[in-house]
């Protein structure tokens, strides 16, 4: 993590609601979309929400001129916030959290040659000591790639959830290459019940053939083009697992998809990864399964 510190001012909404003593502790990380920095300063763009597929949304809003929160599309900068108990033990897990996420994308942009994910904290302005111990906020600052579509975006703050997923201290797990990210959290995902680890047993053999096959997937279409899928119900459902699972409504992407996971190479690819992220199981790997 990055020495500098920024200074966060919220929206309007989630001034009053975040800093609200009676909003207890969250057991989840959150996001928003901030401004580029300017003179160590930020801003949230859009309100802290829960919901990865809110993240998307709100990106997919904008492209379509229903809203104007004015994220920028040119590089991804969001922060990532849990509000804690008031403990230096509960600081000092979330922020090893925030960084084994870190490490794990940090890992993929290396292997494919991407500019590396950057993390820096951030403190409230206008915060007294007490409320800025409590609300931790770390400023993301990553390569567009991970933001051109709700995919990726969608891997991207599940990896962070995913680093949240240990239910004792912090983030234990020893991750140092990219075949690591497969065993280890294949093994964690064994004894873990969180959801993220579940997601990662059924979807996560698919996730080399998506970073794999970036520029085909994703490199040649307009961004507006990937976002702009009609909503699945009231949520936009657009993301890593939809994809892996067949059943992504961008029919051009879930076509490009199919074709490349069933080519004799990639499914063997993709059969071995299965048996690292998860040995104990001879499950189907088949697209479209889920298993």
């Amino acid at each position: 993590m990055k020495n500098k510190v920024f200074k966060l001012e919220l929206t309007d909404y989630d001034e009053t609601m975040y800093s609200s003593p009676k909003f207890g502790a969250s057991s989840e990380p959150l996001f928003a979309f901030v401004t580029d920095p300017k003179d160590s300063k930020l801003k949230c763009k859009t309100d802290i929400t829960y919901c990865r597929e809110s993240i998307c949304e709100y990106i997919r809003q904008d492209l379509r001129a229903v809203t104007n929160y004015g994220i920028i599309l040119s590089k991804l900068h969001m922060v990532i916030y849990r509000r804690l108990d008031i403990t230096d033990i509960a600081a000092a897990k979330f922020e090893g959290q925030v960084l084994a996420g870190q490490k794990m994308i940090n890992i993929i942009e290396k292997r494919y040659g991407w500019p590396l994910t950057r993390i820096y904290e951030a403190v409230l302005i206008n915060a007294t000591k007490k409320e800025r111990k409590a609300n931790r906020f770390y400023y993301i600052s990553a390569n567009r790639r991970w933001i051109k579509s709700p995919i990726m975006l969608s891997l991207f703050t599940l990896l962070f959830r995913i680093a949240t997923s240990e239910s004792k201290y912090g983030f234990s797990q020893d991750i140092n290459s990219f075949n690591d990210i497969f065993t280890v959290l294949g093994k964690l995902a064994q004894k873990e019940k969180r959801i993220e680890l579940k997601y990662f047993k059924v979807h996560g053999h698919y996730w080399e053939a998506v970073l794999d096959h970036y520029n085909e997937l994703f490199g040649q279409r307009p961004m507006a083009d990937m976002y702009s899928p009609d909503a699945n119900g009231y949520y936009f459902t657009e993301g890593i697992n939809t994809l892996c699972d067949g059943d992504s409504l961008d029919t051009r992407l879930a076509s490009d998809f199919a074709k490349i996971v069933s080519r004799p190479s990639q499914l063997k690819r993709i059969k071995e990864r299965k048996r690292q992220s998860d040995p104990s199981t001879r499950a189907n790997v088949e697209h479209g399964t889920g298993t």
